[in-house]
């Protein structure tokens, strides 16, 4: 077995083990029921392909297809002069676990101001990445860190707002910076964390102007060649809700056409599941066409759905209570379409 592949076992082997007597509770008595929620859907190790969308990169510098396959690790770790509810998150090359692009503490606190669902998310980095890592399987090292050792903005923090299943939100403003040796930038970072599903987009914009300089966009890993994010627009059509709709932005929610699957709750408490699909199609696997099934989650709710051509730039589907419109984040490598 490789060095890398070794590595790699090695971690999976470290998440299955069970917690030793010599390491401290990772779930504290007094975890706010929200917290603990997010804390579920995105602790674990996650899989993902990121793809450069636009950018001042070189075109190919991450590959082929611009494309690079990264996993994410995230593990609750017990800091109680941080927070009571603290996630470490380590993100690496797939093939290669000993080289972390990014190493990371995030604090989880309920944000009642912004919603009985919504939790801050403040990001706190390591001034000496190397010297902290894997500190969440190795109590005696997470007990000799101190607040000298971190750095934070606040600017930076996340909010993710339950919405069913999910958690969907990213940063505010333009107060986020990012390093540059020219024109100043600032971070636009979205991300969706749910049971199967962990979505991510960032974007680089020129305070300047809010003109995007790079953005890339990361999704559960598929084979790249077939699989497609897509970012699908909801409304609710007709009563109350749709006057209140009107004036306020649509929902988002993000699919993959290999079998995507996502849900939605309408203002009025109705529950929806979108599913997305393409080359996948269980039934036919010669159908050359793209498919969107959209279903309530109620007794004896009927089945909608709708086809497009493969390449279709928009596909939608209308339903008595609520449209729904999906478009590709990328569309054969040239950039953002929806």
């Amino acid at each position: 077995m490789s060095g890398r592949l070794a590595g790699v076992a090695a971690l999976m082997l470290a998440l299955a083990a069970p917690a030793s007597p010599a390491q401290p509770p990772t779930a504290p008595p007094d975890r706010a029921p929200i917290t603990a929620a997010l804390i579920e859907r995105w602790s674990g190790l996650h899989d993902s392909a990121e793809q450069l969308v636009v950018g001042d990169a070189v075109p190919g510098a991450l590959g082929m297809d611009s494309s690079v396959r990264i996993s994410t690790l995230v593990v609750p770790v017990l800091l109680p002069w941080l927070g009571p509810d603290v996630l470490y998150l380590e993100e690496f090359p797939h093939d290669d676990p000993d080289s972390p692009r990014r190493v990371v503490l995030l604090r989880l606190e309920p944000q009642p101001d912004r919603g009985p669902g919504a939790v801050s998310v403040r990001e706190f980095t390591f001034r000496s990445p190397a010297r902290w890592r894997r500190l969440y399987a190795d109590p005696e090292l997470a007990a000799r860190l101190r607040l000298d050792d971190l750095e934070t903005l606040a600017a930076c923090d996340l909010t993710l707002v339950q919405d069913g299943d999910q958690f969907r939100g990213g940063t505010r403003g333009r107060g986020c910076t990012a390093p540059s040796h020219g024109e100043a930038r600032f971070v636009d970072y979205r991300l969706l964390v749910g049971s199967d599903l962990y979505w991510y987009r960032r974007r680089l914009l020129r305070i300047e102007d809010g003109q995007v300089v790079q953005e890339s966009v990361g999704f559960e890993w598929f084979e790249l060649h077939r699989a497609r994010l897509f970012a699908c627009r909801i409304r609710p059509i007709g009563g109350a809700a749709a006057a209140a709709a009107a004036a306020a932005p649509p929902t988002v929610i993000e699919l993959h056409d290999q079998g995507g699957r996502a849900r939605y709750t309408s203002p009025e408490g109705r529950s929806y599941e979108l599913e997305l699909h393409s080359n996948d199609w269980p039934f036919d696997a010669n159908r050359d066409a793209l498919i969107l099934v959209v279903r309530e989650l109620a007794a004896g709710a009927p089945l909608s759905s709708s086809w497009a051509e493969l390449g279709a730039r928009e596909i939608s589907v209308r339903l008595e209570a609520l449209e729904v419109r999906c478009g590709p984040l990328v569309s054969g490598g040239a950039g953002a379409t929806f």
